[in-house]
């Protein structure tokens, strides 16, 4: 998943529960410049703030390696 998808689903989730953007980052710890930078799939943004944002939203993520990987460290 590309930073600017993700960006795009935090907005979309925020805007469809009526929250402003100065709301959301309250709520998950972060100043609106960074949200508002995370929206829009800035690269720069951090890790940590994206994560705590789509926390905020009660979005999860599920992460899975690549399956060669898995069996490649099976072996």
């Amino acid at each position: 998943m590309e930073s600017k998808s993700i960006g795009k689903l935090i907005r979309e989730t925020r805007q469809a529960l009526g929250m402003r953007q100065n709301e959301l980052a309250s709520v998950a710890g972060l100043s609106t410049r960074s949200l508002s930078n995370i929206e829009n799939g800035k690269s720069s943004a951090q890790l940590g703030l994206v994560l705590n944002t789509l926390s905020a939203l009660g979005i999860s993520m599920t992460l899975s390696p690549p399956v060669s990987s898995v069996s490649a460290v099976r072996d």
